[in-house]
């Protein structure tokens, strides 16, 4: 159902999504490999990062995904009802991503629901390919190597919560962790970018941009881009908080 994917994903309003829910902490993704790595290349443009209705709608229309009963939704190609179960998590971001997500589907003539669960539990379930879409982050670095991850065959139910499987992608996988960086790495990195843009098993929404702001009398505060437990390097300094408060 590559068409049904890629009309998602057209119709995901990114920019409407940055302006309410992320407030302005983001840039629309072009591809999987984020900004920072190698691999990420800032004149890379896709259908990845497009908003389009009109295409959407046409694009479900071509491949028969329209009201068959009358009620007001598209069905399936064979006149069964056509509804995507979204897993989410009971938070303020992802009630809020959630609303986005409904003001989408609907604006195209799909059903949406949501499966509400704790985030360990839809992990487990995603792992065991119980899910149908689920919305989360990915950290890795400083290659891209880490998110083109994402659609590697092998790795279905691990790192590949799409359980996508395509060999041409797989093959272009291996190739380029044999080679060393330059050029024909990053023209096949490039080309697997495309691929998973053609496929759409993945709907990349955006790259969140992080605004810190530490006290003088903190030590070694640095938000590392790889590493989440940065947290260990950092100290404060009791003297120099002192002297700034007398």
């Amino acid at each position: 159902r590559i068409a049904l994917r890629r009309a998602i994903g057209l119709a995901v309003d990114v920019q409407r999504e940055i302006r309410e829910v992320r407030r302005g902490q983001a840039i629309p993704a072009q591809s999987i490999v984020a900004p920072g790595l190698y691999g990420y290349d800032a004149e890379f443009r896709s259908e990845m990062g497009e908003f389009d209705r009109a295409r959407s709608k046409a694009l479900l229309d071509l491949y028969g995904y329209v009201d068959r009963d009358g009620d007001g939704w598209r069905d399936l190609p064979d006149g069964s009802p056509l509804v995507i179960d979204y897993a989410t998590q009971p938070n303020d971001l992802d009630r809020a991503l959630a609303l986005q997500w409904k003001k989408n589907m609907d604006a195209i003539g799909i059903r949406i629901q949501f499966r509400t669960a704790q985030w360990p539990e839809n992990l487990k379930a995603s792992h065991a390919g119980r899910l149908m879409m689920w919305g989360v982050s990915w950290t890795a670095g400083p290659d891209g190597d880490g998110f083109l991850l994402l659609g590697h065959g092998p790795s279905r139910g691990e790192s590949n919560h799409a359980r996508f499987s395509l060999p041409e992608y797989d093959r272009l996988f291996e190739r380029q962790r044999e080679l060393p960086n330059g050029p024909e790495r990053l023209e096949i990195m490039r080309r697997m970018k495309e691929l998973t843009v053609a496929y759409m098993p993945y709907k990349g929404h955006v790259h969140r941009i992080w605004t810190d702001l530490a006290q003088p009398w903190v030590i070694g505060y640095h938000r590392n881009l790889f590493v989440r437990e940065f947290w260990r390097y950092v100290d404060v300094d009791p003297a120099e908080r002192a002297r700034r408060a007398g």
